[in-house]
């Protein structure tokens, strides 16, 4: 039972192991970002060396380390992604009324890099492993990277249990692309082909294999689709999947909640977090607009956990924000129609006081 168990177990433990150690390493804040990104970056640099020794073993400690490898690929990207390394061009919330076409393409705008630095890490990967016997830490990644795609879509069409404590501060706006809404059309196509799939993958691992090599191999694979097969139904289930990574999110300030009724509108923050934007009228005060900043982070308009803006000055255009407790002021180029906007991101503040703030800065 141990060739079964093993890897059945590791597969386990990995997945959550390093999706915790992830959230928690993304609620440390942005001075601690490029210090788990240098750490990541050299762990994924170990572990393409390690799939291109690998490629030619057909051993178990082969599949096992071919996994492992691609695993801390992925989790590379991840962190790259949630960090705000990598994410996409558009990184304010989806505008008010878009729907159909528009509100797609808004929503690939913010994650667009990710995916594309995904696909890059694919094909050095398949290019490090061509012609190798042993596959398995490409077929890994794809099954990760194919089975993220499919939340994402199922998310972003609505589903009615949206985890979205699992975003950090700086990427809350991302929850006005996501919907909620009983079931979309998508979902019972995806969960059927990847219940098939995990079906063939077990037949493969217990039927089909010739060697303990390919055993251990299609058994880390099934235990994966499983995995996934899993998340996808905990998008639908009335179970909130963030328990299973509460000390995860410790380092989030935020606690596992669970699941809320469904709606069919985009499941813009809950009545705990509120998203709210207003336009700015009239040039502003640098300094002015500095001091509201910090006022801000000081807490004296209630939890905000972020604000984005541009604004017009006397000589120029600013982009404003505070994110993680620190505030930011760049001058900007001017271009076309800019129009002057704010908008904040947070849990019981004070808006109406927030927009006089903000108001109040008029030079």
């Amino acid at each position: 039972m141990s060739e079964i168990g093993l890897p059945l177990l590791l597969a386990i433990f990995v997945w959550w192991l390093s999706t915790g150690v992830i959230l928690y390493l993304d609620g440390l804040g942005r001075s601690s970002f490029r210090w788990s990104m240098a750490g990541a970056s050299l762990l994924s640099a170990a572990a393409l060396a390690g799939l291109w020794v690998t490629s030619s073993w057909e051993t178990p400690s082969g599949a096992y380390t071919a996994f492992l490898c691609a695993l801390m690929i992925w989790g590379w990207n991840e962190m790259a992604f949630l960090m705000g390394y990598l994410s996409g061009p558009r990184r304010t919330p989806c505008p008010e009324g878009a729907t159909g076409a528009k509100r797609l393409r808004y929503a690939a705008e913010t994650l667009i890099d990710h995916e594309l630095a995904i696909l890059a890490s694919a094909v050095i990967i398949a290019v490090l492993t061509w012609g190798g016997a042993n596959q398995f830490g490409l077929w890994t990644f794809a099954v990760l990277w194919i089975m993220r795609l499919s939340t994402k879509i199922n998310i972003f069409l609505g589903a009615p249990n949206i985890p979205e404590e699992f975003l950090p501060g700086h990427l809350t706006y991302l929850a006005s692309y996501f919907r909620r809404r009983p079931m979309n059309g998508f979902f019972p196509f995806a969960i059927t082909g990847a219940t098939l799939f995990t079906a063939f993958l077990t037949h493969m691992a217990l039927a089909f294999s010739t060697s303990d090599f390919e055993k251990v191999g299609y058994l880390l694979l099934t235990t994966l689709m499983a995995l996934a097969v899993l998340e996808h139904w905990l998008l639908y289930v009335p179970l909130s999947a963030t328990r299973l990574w509460s000390w995860g999110l410790k380092s989030h300030g935020k606690q596992a909640k669970a699941p809320v009724e469904a709606s069919d509108a985009p499941a813009r923050p809950t009545a705990t977090l509120v998203t709210w934007t207003t336009d700015l009228n009239r040039p502003c005060n640098p300094s002015e607009l500095s001091r509201v900043l910090n006022a801000v982070i000081t807490g004296d308009f209630g939890q905000v956990e972020r604000i984005d803006g541009m604004v017009q000055v006397l000589d120029g255009w600013l982009r404003f924000a505070v994110a993680d407790g620190q505030a930011s002021l760049d001058r900007i180029a001017p271009f076309g129609s800019r129009q002057s906007r704010v908008t904040a991101v947070g849990r019981s503040f004070d808006r109406e006081r927030l927009g006089a703030a903000f108001a109040a800065c008029a030079a």
